[in-house]
């Protein structure tokens, strides 16, 4: 069989042979060519009418015949003349890149089944021409010459090639030839079925215009466009190459339709169109809307004055008969009076002033002192007036200091005692500020102070009590000798308030200055 040429027996037919007819042709769109290095099955060559549910497959009726009959199916090119093709047919029943095997002689329609499609690399090409040549695969005898021409090998067709018994001659005699619709390989972009998958809207104006996005199967940029058409009118929606995204999304607008005066929705198809091939992919509804003129109202928002708007509220719908009462539209009550705190003065605070004078006074405790003679149990507070201290009149802001340096409701040795009652009133002349004292006074006192042995030598001797404060001024010395007896029932001072002043171990504190006392220290350390 593999030595017989179409040429040979095309003049030896008899005249009545039964013509072979394809009734199942092969899907064209939506298979795969598979590689052999791919190590997987080709798969099957799907019927034209084959779907998810209902499989087909290639079938073909041998007309006016029943009976043993033989079948070759190889493949070839589209284009006549019909070349042997580089890809081979791979499945049951396959050697040599083609199909062959006995029909059944009870029926006269045979479907096969089981046949894929396997493709080679373009450096294999001329290696697998060379071996259909070898195996006498070439159905309609192309010369060498035109076998060397370039092929495409994203397209592929089947060729059936039928073989009846003659009786008469004692041989099998073939029968016409049949060769079917072009086979595409849905890798590639360019030979690709076409499907649009989903747009973002399938409705628009008659005035065209819209955007519309488009997802779709992989195509080329270069050879596709999309299509809407009704009956004869057909338009083309209007992008550009760089509207397409990845090869797998267009946008683009969409056309003005035929009749822009339309009154009601006109439905259109829309589809995808390769120019190369004419190849279109199913279509999709798409509704054209009547133009509205303003579909946002903007122009008879324009256009309204007073009158327009006097006629909408004299017909409005929910005006009644009758007058609506005035509203009322609560309003506080400003006559309330607010109270406002009052303003407290800012209390300033002394910046510390450094002296530079030494000070080298031994500090003793009150309890150390046994002498009767030697402690100032009170002190009056009228001897104060003779110290020469201004007798301003004491200000606001002097009061508030004192009273907030002075914070301490009680000291131990005394608890009705009222630092404010100690203080002069505005009948006496009295010093009130700390800061109307005279600090030069001061400055003598410590410029004058002896060593802590001549205070220790001084506080020993009896009866000697003025030596026990070393050498003080004469205003103090004055306060000190002309103190109140305490049975004539003069003011006095609870000796804690002075004695508590030196209340502090010398080993507590050390001051250089007397301004860098902390008063607040002080008092706590009197409690």
């Amino acid at each position: 069989m593999d030595g017989f040429h179409w040429t040979d027996i095309v003049s030896s037919m008899p005249p009545s042979i039964p013509p072979v007819e394809i009734i199942e042709q092969p899907k064209q769109r939506g298979m795969r060519f598979r590689y052999k290095c791919e190590g997987r099955s080709a798969g099957s060559i799907p019927g034209e009418r084959s779907t998810d549910t209902s499989k087909t497959h290639p079938t073909i009726k041998i007309n006016n015949y029943q009976g043993p009959a033989r079948i070759r199916i190889s493949l070839v090119t589209k284009d006549s003349p019909h070349k042997p093709h580089p890809h081979e047919l791979v499945g049951k029943d396959c050697k040599d890149g083609y199909y062959e095997a006995e029909l059944s002689p009870d029926r006269s329609i045979h479907s096969f089944q089981n046949l894929g499609i396997q493709c080679v690399k373009k450096r294999e090409v001329e290696d697998a021409v060379a071996h259909r040549i070898r195996t006498n695969n070439n159905p309609f005898n192309v010369s060498p010459e035109e076998l060397k021409a370039d092929y495409d090998l994203n397209t592929v067709c089947l060729c059936f090639q039928v073989f009846i018994p003659d009786q008469a001659a004692g041989r099998m005699l073939p029968l016409p030839f049949v060769v079917s619709q072009p086979i595409y390989d849905n890798r590639a972009p360019n030979t690709a079925e076409l499907k649009i998958c989903r747009v973002n809207k399938n409705s628009g104006s008659c005035l065209g215009g819209d955007e519309i996005f488009l997802l779709c199967d992989k195509v080329q940029k270069e050879d596709i466009e999309v299509i809407f058409g009704l009956g004869n009118w057909e338009a083309r929606g209007i992008f550009s190459q760089a509207d397409v995204h990845r090869q797998v999304a267009i946008v683009f607008r969409t056309p003005a339709f035929q009749d822009t005066k339309i009154r009601q929705s006109v439905k259109v198809q829309m589809q995808l169109r390769r120019p190369s091939d004419k190849e279109v992919s199913e279509p999709m509804e798409f509704q054209y809307l009547p133009d509205e003129g303003d579909p946002h109202h903007i122009d008879e928002k324009r256009k309204r004055t007073l009158d327009n708007f006097k006629h909408y509220v004299k017909n409005n719908p929910f005006a009644g008969g009758e007058t609506r009462p005035q509203r009322r539209i609560a309003v506080a009550n400003r006559n309330v009076p607010t109270k406002s705190e009052p303003i407290r003065p800012s209390i300033p605070v002394p910046n510390p002033v450094v002296s530079c004078l030494p000070f080298s006074m031994p500090v003793l405790k009150a309890e150390n002192v046994t002498s009767p003679s030697t402690l100032l149990s009170t002190v009056n507070i009228s001897d104060f007036s003779n110290l020469g201290f201004s007798s301003q009149p004491p200000s606001q802001s002097d009061h508030d200091r004192l009273e907030s340096m002075l914070n301490y409701p009680s000291f131990p040795g005394d608890a009705n005692l009222d630092l404010v009652e100690m203080l002069p009133h505005e009948n006496e002349s009295r010093c009130t500020s700390l800061s109307s004292i005279d600090n030069s006074d001061f400055s003598q006192l410590l410029s004058e102070s002896q060593s802590s042995g001549t205070l220790s030598a001084a506080l020993q001797e009896p009866g000697t009590s003025q030596g026990t404060f070393m050498a003080y001024p004469e205003s103090i010395a004055r306060l000190m000798t002309n103190r109140p007896n305490e049975d004539e029932g003069g003011e006095r001072i609870d000796s804690g308030l002075i004695n508590g002043m030196f209340d502090i171990s010398r080993e507590e504190i050390h001051l250089t200055s007397l301004f860098e006392l902390d008063f607040s220290s002080l008092l706590s350390n009197m409690k």
